[in-house]
């Protein structure tokens, strides 16, 4: 009891960073949904046969992807503290979201779950407990990791340094949720960890270790053997550290008794499983058969390489999901500094080593090489995973986790004065643990978030804009907001819903956002299920109202100004059909255009040279810069083409109708033709400073229009009133000097 509390009170630290490791993956374990950590799925697939099948899964020649090549140690743990769920539950959690994936790596919220997810608690079903269960097994062994990282610095670095070290790795985001997830990476770096320890101490004994030492030794690298392939760097390093003690003892029997014992004792633990992957699949571990179901790549190129250093690069540090809710990239700037940082002082010290009366003895010099030699090999291993798999993540390099961060920590301590150590050590542990609880509240909760919910009245009162439509028996479209009021070309409108469900539904319906221009083309559109993905139409509950934003992506080519319709509704994604809608008073609606956004132009300077005082209007806000027409010489029953450019500075207080008449020398109308600017989608109330644009008007002319001169004469009036808008000169119209002949 003495002895617990000594270790309490001189390690106090220590447990705390060890405790704040375990909330926070509990954190992360309830914040991440079901399955939507890497390949979780796949694992727990593994699991499931285990529990039910009572043997290790066989990976087929042209099933489905998994993850049945793996060494079995993991999953044969998880299942014999798990039970398998009913099998009809289980499938309810794995309802595919179509539209996962959605600008894939973009931060935010947006099409994150690769599933749609059942709204239950913690615990929820069956399945969730199951899976929740698995998950705190995972984080056994985070934990496990943790104390050994502490351990393994505390050989090499002074203890503020050692725990810096194990708080790098215990609060890093993405080891956080590696260690709360179903994935066997959990157990390896353990395993690792504990292996890389063994060996370190190894090579600073001073006595020869007995026939036990091997024994277990040898029984442990068999067990890591059937942990998982990155564990097996650590088989030649075994035989290096033995060489090594051979060596330094002149000792033959050491190095022949020692090898046939460790290797007797890998064959023992984990011969069987190569054998039966030898049987199986032609190989010792099973990566011919996995690669034959997953496939092998192409061979890289520089760029595909580009991608491949982003993507490790950032699930390195913290990036959930696939790769697909990364971090804001100051973020990843920060911790490239970090590891700059890092690489620079391990030079530096490593240049300080060089130094009279700095050396260091020769067994830390070869355990500094142990770790050198394991990180580069696990590198190398992965450099070589990559010519033929899809994509490496950074997870992949956590078996030499612990051996990083300790290097990083070495390395900020060879700048940073030695009485300014225990300062750098907090400063580092504050700012990950900082890291790790703003990728949880910041990142990784928001991207699985449904959205807010409502009361009725509530979103009647918030709506900017009312419609109050009914899609089928399916929802009640309370209103909607749009913002911001004018975009542009390659930017986003991003338009919010109220839906108020009407009904329980099982079948999900899509979303769909259209924004249509002149002409009524196609210039921005989104489809998705409700809340981006994390409310679809089958979690609905009567009683609130969801209110889903949606950003709708504007074409880089798209022309204004205009005012942009705005059609929205839902669909089946299966079969196409739309939900019929009606407004409040239960009329039909075919066309369900909502409202409408602006769509920004070109802004010109004003050149006060280049107004035409007899083509400025009253107030000033507007006045013709221009005009062409299609032809000159008329012909009955054509058509003549008016092309006004207007230029504005600013809105007018009333939507003012265009007149473009055809008139003859007595002034007389021969063909006209009126309208709200831009085919009734532009007008004057929307009008922004500085804009310019052409609004054509097509004036179809009478088969019988008499030969003669005739002039155009344009102008703007109320529709309402057919007040017209004076010009400064007084005048209500302008007269334009092209002369226009019937011959």
């Amino acid at each position: 009891m003495n002895r617990v509390r000594f270790i309490l009170a001189e390690h106090r630290a220590g447990i705390i960073v060890l405790m704040l490791y375990v909330a926070l993956a509990t954190a992360y374990n309830a914040a991440n949904p079901l399955f939507e950590a890497p390949d979780e799925r796949l694992h727990y697939l593994f699991i499931d046969h285990v529990n039910r099948e009572g043997s290790l899964p066989i990976v087929e020649l042209g099933g489905p992807l998994t993850e049945a090549h793996q060494a079995p140690l993991y999953y044969l743990i998880a299942a014999l503290i798990t039970s398998p769920p009913p099998e009809e539950e289980l499938g309810s959690h794995w309802e595919v979201n179509p539209f996962w994936g959605y600008m894939i790596g973009r931060v935010g919220d947006d099409n994150k779950n690769q599933y749609l997810h059942p709204a239950l608690g913690w615990w929820g079903d069956a399945t969730t407990s199951t899976v929740r269960t698995i998950r705190l097994l995972s984080t056994a062994f985070g934990a496990g990791v943790v104390i050994l990282t502490y351990l393994l610095a505390g050989r090499f670095v002074a203890r503020p340094l050692a725990l810096a070290t194990a708080a790098l790795v215990a609060f890093m985001p993405n080891f956080l949720l590696t260690t709360s997830a179903v994935t066997n990476d959990a157990l390896v770096v353990f395993m690792a960890t504990a292996g890389g320890l063994i060996l370190v101490d190894l090579i600073e004994r001073q006595d020869t270790p007995s026939l036990l030492t091997w024994i277990a030794l040898g029984l442990y690298l068999g067990l890591g053997v059937i942990s998982k392939t990155s564990f097996l760097p650590l088989l030649p390093l075994s035989a290096l550290v033995v060489a090594w003690l051979a060596v330094r003892r002149h000792s033959w029997r050491l190095f022949v008794t020692a090898g046939v014992i460790l290797l007797a004792g890998v064959l023992l633990v984990s011969g069987w499983w190569m054998l039966r992957n030898l049987r199986l699949y032609g190989d010792l571990t099973g990566l011919t058969r996995m690669w034959a179901v997953w496939g092998i790549r192409e061979p890289l190129t520089l760029p595909v390489y580009r991608v491949e250093l982003h993507n490790f690069r950032t699930t390195f540090w913290a990036n959930f999901g696939y790769g697909n809710v990364p971090m804001p990239d100051w973020v990843y700037a920060l911790t490239d500094v970090f590891m700059i940082g890092g690489m620079v002082g391990l030079v530096i010290g490593f240049i300080r080593t060089r130094q009279p009366g700095n050396s260091i003895s020769l067994e830390r010099q070869a355990q500094i090489i142990f770790l050198l030699v394991w990180t580069a090999m696990t590198l190398m291993a992965l450099l070589w995973y990559l010519q033929r798999t899809i994509s490496v993540t950074g997870r992949q390099l956590y078996a030499v986790l612990p051996v990083i961060a300790l290097g990083l920590i070495s390395g900020w301590a060879a700048i940073v004065p030695r009485r300014w150590h225990t300062v750098l050590a907090g400063a580092i542990g504050s700012l990950m643990l900082s890291f790790a609880i703003g990728a949880l509240v910041g990142v990784l909760i928001p991207a699985y978030r449904p959205s807010p919910r409502l009361a009725v009245e509530q979103a009647e009162q918030v709506a900017t804009h009312r419609l109050d439509w009914q899609l089928g028996d399916i929802a009640r479209l309370v209103g909607y907001d749009i913002s911001p009021a004018l975009v542009g070309p390659g930017t986003e409108a991003t338009l919010t819903l109220y839906w108020e469900p009407l009904r329980t539904t099982d079948q999900n319906y899509t979303v769909f956002v259209h924004l249509f221009g002149e002409d009524n083309a196609l210039v921005g559109a989104r489809d998705t299920y409700p809340g981006l993905g994390n409310d679809p139409t089958t979690t609905w509950v009567p009683g609130e109202t969801i209110v889903d934003r949606i950003p709708v992506p504007i074409s880089p080519d798209a022309e204004g100004p205009i005012l942009l319709d705005i059609e929205v509704g839902l669909y089946d994604l299966d079969s196409g059909e739309r939900l019929p809608i009606k407004d409040n008073a239960g009329s039909a609606i075919g066309y369900p255009v909502i409202g409408t956004v602006k769509l920004a132009g070109r802004v010109f300077p004003v050149v006060e040279e280049d107004i035409n005082s007899d083509w400025l209007f009253e107030g000033g806000n507007v006045w013709l810069a221009g005009y062409e027409v299609s032809r000159a010489d008329l012909i009955p029953g054509d058509s003549l083409v008016v092309t006004l450019y207007w230029h504005s500075m600013g809105p007018l207080p009333i939507s003012y109708t265009t007149f473009v008449h055809l008139v003859n020398a007595n002034g007389e109308i021969a063909a006209q033709a009126d309208g709200i600017p831009l085919h009734g989608r532009y007008p004057t109330t929307a009008w922004g400073v500085g804009e310019r644009f052409e609004d054509a008007y097509t004036l179809p002319l009478p088969t019988n229009l008499p030969p003669g001169g005739y002039s155009l004469l344009l102008g703007l009036y109320d529709p309402l009133t057919g007040a017209r808008l004076p010009l400064v000169n007084g005048a209500d119209h302008i007269r334009l000097d092209s002369s226009l002949e019937v011959r």
